[in-house]
């Protein structure tokens, strides 16, 4: 050991590389790009490629990118030929652990850092303006090895960076060219990254002569949708040679919806250039959902949908739906509209979105409604979606890759055996994968005395698929019935059962499922549950599976009853709940037959279910009237957003947003200026300790940005010792307009509540008035349980 260096002794190996001549394998790619280019004119590549040999076949794409954005991803360009041929590191192997030993005396101590991946990415709205990636696709290079590509550049100032590989059966080459892109005066435009209705805000416009003629220019701006402008007139500008001028035009937003700013800059010799921009309004305050159910008495009753149902709502934003038949309960309608409610792409609410869909038209159909005509694409979104959150196991998690959970992979497998049942693309991979993964969960499993979900959902799912054991089937129903803990995971053993032809057996476990079903919903069960279950939920689940298995038919009355009771006990709904109420939907669709209702007057058969818009109300109320012999349910829900944000509100959370200064000093964002940087910090309690998979949302005020997604956890936040985290959240999305976190707690021996404290760092960029919302905290699949801030005002004044 050397005292005097500090270090231990250490070995060296000499290696020296051998370089290879690679030229005979290599294609030189010659891109006559030119220097500058203008917006919305064709870019025309003349590319020659040589060292390809006589009558060799070869093949090239080209790309050309923004480089901005290139830099922003640190993006490097596709280089095959070095790839392929580059010196490669070389690979050694040690017969002792002495290499592996650490140096005691040198180093500093690690910090751990942890957290769920994937999430920390900007996400959001749409663009202002669409970013510019263009791409030629597969283009054949005739025998000469000259091509010609062309690409239409959109309205757009800036460099170009130019990206080609080529290639031929045993050769590779590649070439980078910018090519800067920009008019003659260039006009640049910067508006708001979206506003909250009642906001006042500007956009500033940059206009720089940079080697066009000297003279007046005339700049319009011109709006679409909620947008509005203050001072519409044109302005007049005057421009020297290689002058800049900036200005700002006021706007503000005056209606929710997407909306669009249009600016044109004309001037000498026929100049002109125009931008334009998506904006969109968002509400100011989330969306609020009532329901109303009631019985109409036989001949007399009746229920009239007026304006005094969304008189305190956003015109633009209200969907009605009514329902007036047996089904009334489970309000397809309403159901339908519901599948977005939570928007973040976890598994679970991307599985629970998309299962519906896959029999979305036939519900619709069957119910009198319109089909869905974006069905196909969204079950392909979900498809891709769900295949990027399974690991190597083929286990699926529910933020990201990794620590997977077998409830949950079954109910992802059960979706994806059904798409394919629908004829859907599947990928074979993804499926097999997570077939064999469910199959040795149920190989593996142990012994239990209470539990059991998800062992029988993974029964469930493979006997789908025919890969169950039909031994394994009955080992269970016969020895382990009674410890399967929940309703669901009964039926689902009943529905496998079922597929295998034995009846006996599948109306055994059925019959057990529909007596579990019989009590009141014990809430200190429900909140140790980790498969996102409530009674609602197995209610609608037993109903589907014992409609789709053909056993017990005489049943589904009974269990219909059940989810109506179930469903009159729950003033919110989760996207489980929701997704099996949908598919439970299916087997009622048939119960209306004998019914007569009369809508505004005129009599029909059958239920009556509508969808119905602020508008459509205005100008005709809606009255629905029973005119037969029996009482008939109705259920009207009310969805959309309130004109006025909500006031502070807590039930099982308690949450608060606190501003400081990146010093650590007590701030406010009342009177910001133009670049002042700003800690918020979220802190949410629990009242209780429970089971539960939290999501936390906190909307920014439009003007406001995040400035670096990384400093989220206290491993981050050097530069802010002062802040105290502990808990890290699973998920994170830092998007345009709003910052969400999610937690999940799976320990139900936990016995101290959770305090969750979050940490973003905001800049103030565009100045304006505009409205801070409330933050929120919610429990995804208890949704009863929330929390809500005050929304306020905050003012952003220009930097001086």
């Amino acid at each position: 050991m050397d005292e005097a260096a500090k270090r231990m002794p250490g070995r060296a190996i000499g290696v020296e590389y051998l370089p290879l001549d690679t030229s005979a394998r290599t294609i030189a790619v010659e891109v006559k790009a030119p220097e500058k280019a203008r917006p919305n004119e064709a870019l025309t590549l003349p590319i020659k490629l040589t060292g390809l040999g006589a009558g060799e076949k070869a093949h090239i794409v080209v790309s050309a990118v923004d480089l901005g954005i290139l830099n922003l991803t640190s993006y490097k360009a596709p280089k095959p030929d070095v790839y392929y041929f580059g010196q490669r590191r070389l690979g050694m192997e040690l017969r002792d652990l002495y290499g592996r030993l650490i140096d005691g005396m040198q180093g500093v101590r690690g910090a751990i850092r942890s957290g769920g991946d994937g999430g920390m990415s900007i996400q959001g709205r749409p663009l202002n303006s669409e970013p510019v990636a263009l791409y030629s696709g597969i283009v054949e290079v005739p025998a000469s090895g000259e091509v010609e590509v062309s690409f239409n550049v959109p309205a757009f100032d800036g460099t170009l960076r130019v990206m080609t590989a080529a290639w031929s059966a045993d050769k590779l080459g590649h070439t980078v060219k910018d090519v800067i892109v920009r008019d003659p005066v260039v006009l640049a435009a910067t508006p708001p990254r979206f506003l909250t209705l009642g906001d006042k805000s500007e956009m500033h416009v940059s206009v720089h002569n940079v080697e066009g003629a000297a003279g007046d220019y005339e700049l319009i701006a011109a709006v679409e949708g909620g947008v509005k402008l203050a001072t519409p007139e044109p302005r007049k500008i005057s421009l020297k040679a290689d002058e800049r001028v900036s200005l700002s035009i006021p706007l503000s937003g005056d209606e929710i919806g997407s909306g669009a700013i249009a600016v044109t800059l004309s001037g000498p010799d026929g100049f002109k250039s125009e931008r334009s921009f998506r904006l969109d309004i968002a509400p100011p305050a989330p969306n609020v959902t009532r329901r109303t159910v009631q019985t109409l008495a036989a001949n007399t009753g009746s229920i009239t949908i007026g304006q005094s149902l969304i008189a305190d709502m956003i015109p633009s934003s209200v969907k009605v739906t009514v329902n007036a038949g047996r089904s009334a309960t489970f309000d397809v309608p309403g159901l339908l509209l519901s599948l977005d409610r939570y928007p973040y792409g976890c598994a679970e609410q991307t599985v629970s979105r998309a299962i519906p869909l896959l029999y979305f038209n036939e519900i619709a159909q069957a119910s009198g409604l319109a089909g869905e005509k974006g069905a196909n694409d969204r079950i392909v979104k979900a498809i891709e979606r769900v295949a990027a959150l399974q690991d190597s196991s083929g286990s699926f998690s529910l933020w990201s890759a990794g620590n997977g959970d077998v409830w949950l992979t079954a109910y992802v497998t059960d979706f994806l055996s059904r798409a394919k049942e629908k004829g859907h693309a599947v990928p074979a991979l993804v499926l097999e994968t997570a077939l064999d993964r469910l199959k040795n969960s149920v190989n593996s499993a142990e012994e239990f005395e209470s539990g059991g979900e998800d062992l029988a959902y993974a029964l469930y799912v493979l006997a789908r698929s025919g890969r169950a054991v039909i031994g394994d089937l009955r080992y269970y129903t016969d020895t382990k019935l009674d410890a399967f803990s929940t309703p669901l995971a009964k039926a689902q053993l009943g529905a496998s059962l079922a597929m295998y032809g034995d009846k006996e057996r599948a109306e055994r476990a059925f019959a057990a499922a529909l007596e579990a079903l019989k009590p009141a919903p014990d809430a200190n069960f429900l909140a140790t549950r980790a498969d996102f279950g409530t009674s609602l939920r197995d209610s609608a689940a037993t109903l589907t599976l014992i409609s789709e298995s053909g056993t017990m038919a005489s049943a589904v009355p009974g269990v219909a009853d059940n989810v109506r009771r179930f469903r009159d006990l729950s003033r919110y709904t989760s996207t489980q709940e929701n997704a099996w109420l949908l598919l439970a939907a299916k087997a009622l669709i048939d119960d209306n037959q004998s019914l007569s209702l009369a809508v505004n007057g005129e009599v029909q058969k059958g239920q009556v279910q509508r969808i119905l818009t602020a508008a459509q109300i205005s100008a005709t109320p809606l009255k629905i009237t029973n005119a037969g012999a029996q009482p008939v349910p109705a259920s009207i829900i009310v969805s959309g957003a309130g004109s006025q944000p909500e006031p502070a509100s807590a039930n099982g959370f308690v949450i608060e947003r606190q501003i400081f200064t990146p010093e650590g000093k007590t701030a406010s964002l009342a009177k910001a200026a133009q670049n002042d940087r700003f800690v918020i910090v979220l802190k949410v309690t629990e009242a209780e300790a429970m089971l539960g998979h939290i999501v936390i949302e906190d909307r920014l005020p439009a003007g406001f940005e995040i400035e670096n997604p990384k400093l989220l956890k206290s491993a981050d936040l050097k530069a802010f010792s002062w802040l105290k985290t502990e808990l890290t959240p699973a998920h994170t999305q830092f998007r345009d307009d709003k910052f969400v976190a999610a937690f999940s707690f799976s320990d139900a021996a936990r016995e101290a509540a959770a305090e969750m404290t979050l940490a973003y760092v905001v800049r103030a960029v565009t100045p304006g008035d505009y409205l801070h919302p409330g933050a929120t905290v919610e429990d995804m699949y208890r949704p009863e349980r929330f929390a809500l801030t005050a929304a306020a005002r905050v003012e952003i004044a220009r930097a001086r």
